[in-house]
């Protein structure tokens, strides 16, 4: 299988300054690479990078492309949402905010769901909302304390321009700690009663003692 991957590479964040920072990640993992590189042809074409880096690469590594964004000990605050509009009220609401955005270590990804992803049965892992069109990541990574209202009222906000056009998903490892006052996260109601049960069953025979719980922990029952 060869797996094709495009992105731009973020520089240090002492040299992002207080400009908005567009990544964009592409995939492509098949034996027909020629269609892959068409297609990576294609996002070129679109919106040409200031800097790209194209080639094979393992999962670890693109997995790991990104973490200079986010150093260790950062605060940190993050939402997300799933959704199935793409269009003009949509973009409107995302564009609205990312012009907003002027500091650097907040920001959100737009994926692109669908393909192999969305072909899985809606049962076959908890995953929620597997027929998704899209899914929105909002986070905020900072490091001086006196921001944690300002930077956290930015992804509360988006979140809440969002929430008109959210389609109900939400995955757990986009979601941050909520305070008191705020919703907080209910794996139940994230993964549904049947999935939420499933998860309990691995839990209860793999970390019976809920070691692993500093997480939207699920308890072993």
């Amino acid at each position: 299988m060869t797996a094709i991957t495009t992105t731009v590479t973020p520089p240090p964040i002492a040299e992002m300054g207080d400009q908005p920072l567009l990544l964009l990640g592409f995939t492509w993992a098949s034996p027909d690479r020629p269609t892959g590189e068409a297609l990576v042809s294609r996002l070129r074409e679109l919106a040409p990078p200031d800097a790209e880096e194209v080639g094979d690469t393992r999962w670890v590594e693109w997995q790991s492309a990104f973490d200079a964004l986010f150093p260790k000990g950062a605060r940190a605050y993050w939402r997300n949402t799933s959704f199935d509009r793409l269009d003009d009220e949509v973009i409107d609401v995302l564009i609205g905010r990312g012009s907003e955005q002027t500091w650097t270590g907040t920001g959100f990804d737009v994926h692109h769901m669908g393909g192999a992803f969305g072909r899985v049965p809606e049962d076959a892992t908890p995953f929620p909302n597997r027929g998704a069109r899209f899914w929105l990541n909002i986070y905020g990574f900072w490091a001086d304390p006196a921001d944690d209202d300002a930077r956290i009222a930015f992804v509360r906000g988006l979140s809440a321009d969002m929430d008109p056009f959210a389609t109900g998903g939400q995955y757990v490892n986009f979601q941050g700690q909520e305070g008191a006052g705020h919703r907080a996260l209910d794996p139940r109601a994230v993964f549904g009663p049947a999935k939420y049960e499933r998860l309990v069953a691995v839990k209860k025979q793999h970390d019976p003692d809920n070691v692993l719980h500093i997480n939207h922990n699920i308890p072993p029952g």
